[in-house]
């Protein structure tokens, strides 16, 4: 008889972990469609414009008290001919998308300079999050010219951070997903 039920229990944890597991589909949502680069001294300004998926999953997350991350990452390379690419920068911009009960609010808050905007909507919240201006970007030397330089950008996304309490109960609204570099070369 125990044999039997520690059967089914597993068969039951595999259950679990396919419905949990994330869809096909679902990285192909998550997106950069543009950036740009402008270039003040030894300073990149970037402007990036990304699609974070909107899915019923990620409003059960939210709701259940998760918070999800909705990150850039970017990358600054002196690019080589004969020998290996020259990485000059990396940053991460990194945002937090919560659910406040009391005021019935998507609160999204760059985790860098603490600051907060609430949004009614999902829609609305994932929108603001997934368009960027002016993100800064120091390199630390003044471009050359004569050089080749290349800018890459992805969007990251992970659901379902809990406190840790709460991490058992709610283990079926976790999910990670990333983006295509999208990459594109400084002009002269």
């Amino acid at each position: 008889m125990r044999s039997r039920r520690v059967g089914s229990l597993s068969g039951l944890l595999v259950l679990l972990f396919l419905l949990a597991a994330p869809r096909p589909g679902a990285a192909a949502e998550l997106s950069v469609q543009s950036a740009h680069a402008s270039v003040q001294g030894s300073t990149l300004e970037l402007t990036v414009r990304s699609v974070y998926p909107v899915d019923e999953p990620m409003r059960t997350a939210l709701a259940a008290g998760a918070i999800v991350d909705l990150d850039l990452q970017a990358t600054v390379d002196r690019t080589n001919r004969y020998w290996f690419d020259e990485r000059l920068a990396e940053d991460d911009l990194r945002r937090e998308l919560s659910w406040n009960v009391l005021s019935q609010r998507y609160v999204l808050q760059d985790i860098k300079t603490g600051e907060q905007r609430t949004f009614a909507t999902l829609e609305e919240a994932l929108d603001a999050a997934g368009t960027v201006t002016d993100w800064k970007l120091d390199i630390g030397q003044r471009l050359d010219p004569d050089a080749r330089y290349e800018v890459s950008v992805r969007a990251r996304l992970r659901r379902g951070r809990v406190p840790s309490g709460l991490r058992a109960l709610t283990f079926w609204t976790r999910y990670w997903s990333r983006s295509e570099w999208y990459t594109w070369a400084l002009p002269h």
